[in-house]
């Protein structure tokens, strides 16, 4: 086992860190983010409140990533050869302020508000991981494409096509990076940037949302988000149908 994936094992399994507590678990919430091949095998439990996500809610994030190469001093998150190429998968916990006493994701009626919940992958591809790894605002492009709604017994679900910004990056190109989170990712290596390949890349990416409420302004969100490549979105069917029995969909 290189050092460096030793380092991203331990980093991810020391979250939260002190001082910050993870409130699905807290009112008795499991996430389980089961491994798929290809993932680290391990999960991080990263906790925002909402003055860090600048918006009415408190997030939790539980995720995994792909695994180190053997050898290897950076996850696959950063091969733009690899069906993992800026993958991470898992759950989202959602903590409500809105004033009307809703549930994130839902509109005061119950019916659910899909562009409210796509603030969250947008929260947190431009800002929580682009931006902490030193993304400049400049190159932040989450996008969406296209959205299909369904639903899946209790579940609201959202097919979703988007661009994001890459976390592929040269280091010397980063403004002000969280380095914490190299201790997750690793370095990206300078061969992943080869054929005038861009820092923080626009990406075409397409997955799958699940979101329900779970408890008083308490949502609950799964699922995955995977390149628009035909290995992509093998990975991503394989992350769906491994995660659904453990949300009691299938």
């Amino acid at each position: 086992m290189g050092l460096q994936r030793q380092l991203a094992i331990l980093a991810m399994n020391a979250t939260p860190l002190p001082g910050k507590t993870n409130f699905l678990e807290e009112a008795g919430i499991p996430t389980p983010v089961p491994s798929v091949p290809g993932s680290i095998g391990a999960v991080a439990h990263e906790p925002f409140l909402a003055f860090d996500t600048k918006r009415l809610m408190d997030l939790l994030v539980a995720f995994t990533i792909g695994d180190f190469p053997s050898g290897g001093g950076c996850s696959e998150y950063f091969n733009p050869k690899s069906p993992w190429y800026n993958v991470f998968y898992g759950a989202y916990g959602v903590r409500s302020y809105k004033r009307n006493g809703s549930a994130w994701g839902f509109k005061s009626d119950g019916r659910p508000d899909v562009e409210e919940m796509l603030e969250v992958p947008h929260l947190d591809y431009n800002f929580l991981t682009a931006g902490e790894l030193g993304c400049p605002a400049s190159r932040m492009c989450f996008e969406v494409l296209d959205v299909a709604l369904g639903r899946e017994g209790a579940w609201h679900t959202a097919d979703v096509a988007c661009l994001i910004p890459s976390g592929l990056h040269r280091v010397e190109d980063a403004e002000a990076p969280d380095l914490t989170y190299y201790a997750v990712f690793g370095v990206p290596e300078e061969d992943y940037l080869a054929g005038g390949r861009e820092s923080y890349e626009p990406v075409r990416m397409r997955g799958r949302m699940y979101w329900r409420p779970v408890a008083e302004r308490l949502t609950l969100v799964w699922g995955g988000l995977c390149p628009e490549t035909p290995e992509g979105q093998k990975l991503m069917h394989t992350i769906i149908d491994t995660m659904a029995p453990h949300y009691a969909v299938r």
